[in-house]
């Protein structure tokens, strides 16, 4: 399930000024705090990010995303001659890695501390033919690792951890989807929910807790956890019924988007709770990425129309547009992945051109 909307869509932060009668001590105290606001202000506009370009991202479909890992390595996808390449992008040098034999289209969707890639390949020139067959594969020590699935036709990898533990989903002999991890050891199928037909992983943490959805109902879909192999249902945002699981940091805090009275919200889950992380002006939002300072990024429409990327922290959702240097062309869509340094990927926009992929270090 994904918000009703195309990855690739503001808070603003009143001031009140009071004036009031002080006596003259009182009135330096007011001076003192009124330059210290705006003395805070001014640091505040000044954090900015640098930009490096990574060139244009091609469209895929709206549950591909992009991953960072805590070096600042990025694994994307590029396009050469008309053939997608699962890209990986290093102190400003890319390399495209080769496509396997029968499968001309890659799409790196994960990447570990140590350089592993992980993501899908398909058999088709289309990248998203949904006649051809899809298979995971792990990148590692120069050797492709291919998932071959669960008995059925397609697999996916969507997440990796930094000890090679790959998860993602793939079809069963019955043509029922599930999710599975892949190891030095195997593949293992993760299951469903008790009443449920079909289940995704999405991500995993270096401690090996599982995170993705499961339907519930053979309908709605439910955030779900897997911990020592056990499928955890997290529930929804207050009075909704649906949501996903996207990302999870190390200390086992996740993020995703779930539906409620007021529309899909991105969420953080910690300590048992889903939390409403709310939105930049207009629904839906989404969470897709959280690093272990518990800052977390992802996009929500700022108008009917337009999306743009945030960032929360601190218990406060930003436009990441205002954070960017002075004269930037740019219009930020959607942050996929935030690492410890505070390094994101986002999607962008400038006029004239196709959306490209940045990525955001801070100054």
């Amino acid at each position: 399930m994904r918000p009703p909307c195309l990855r690739p869509s503001a808070a603003s932060f009143p001031s009140v000024v009071a004036f009031l009668i002080f006596t003259s001590s009182n009135a330096v105290g007011v001076l003192a705090q009124e330059v210290s606001k705006q003395t805070n202000a001014t640091a505040q506009k000044a954090a900015a990010y640098s930009i490096d370009d990574l060139g244009l991202l091609p469209p895929i479909a709206d549950d591909v995303t992009v991953s960072l890992n805590r070096d600042g390595t990025v694994a994307y996808w590029s396009k050469t001659a008309g053939t997608i390449h699962a890209t990986m992008w290093q102190r400003g040098h890319a390399t495209a890695i080769d496509a396997v034999p029968g499968f001309p289209n890659t799409i790196a969707h994960a990447i570990n501390r140590r350089g592993d890639i992980a993501g899908w390949m398909n058999s088709s020139g289309n990248p998203v033919d949904s006649l051809s067959t899809t298979q995971g594969f792990v990148l590692g020590d120069g050797h492709v690792r291919t998932v071959s699935g669960l008995g059925g036709r397609d697999s996916r990898v969507n997440g990796l951890n930094d000890s090679g533990l790959a998860v993602g989903a793939a079809d069963t002999a019955t043509g029922a989807r599930h999710a599975l991890a892949f190891s030095g050891a195997g593949i293992t199928d993760l299951g469903t929910l008790p009443a449920g037909m079909a289940s995704a992983a999405y991500a995993v943490n270096d401690t090996g807790v599982i995170v993705g959805s499961a339907d519930v109902d053979g309908r709605a879909e439910h955030a779900v956890s897997w911990v020592n192999g056990k499928i955890v249902d997290l529930g929804t945002l207050p009075n909704g019924s649906a949501s996903s699981a996207r990302a999870i940091n190390d200390r086992g805090q996740i993020v995703g988007f779930s539906d409620s009275p007021d529309g899909i919200h991105a969420f953080l889950y910690a300590r048992g709770a889903m939390r409403d992380l709310g939105t930049l002006g207009n629904d839906p939002s989404e969470a897709s990425g959280i690093n272990n300072r518990v800052e977390i990024v992802g996009a929500s429409n700022v108008t009917g129309s337009k999306r743009h990327a945030f960032l929360w922290r601190r218990g406060r959702m930003i436009d990441l547009n205002g954070s960017l240097p002075k004269g930037s062309e740019w219009t930020l869509l959607d942050a996929f992945s935030i690492n410890d340094r505070g390094q994101i990927a986002c999607s962008a926009s400038r006029k004239g051109e196709g959306i490209h992929l940045l990525l955001l270090t801070p100054r």
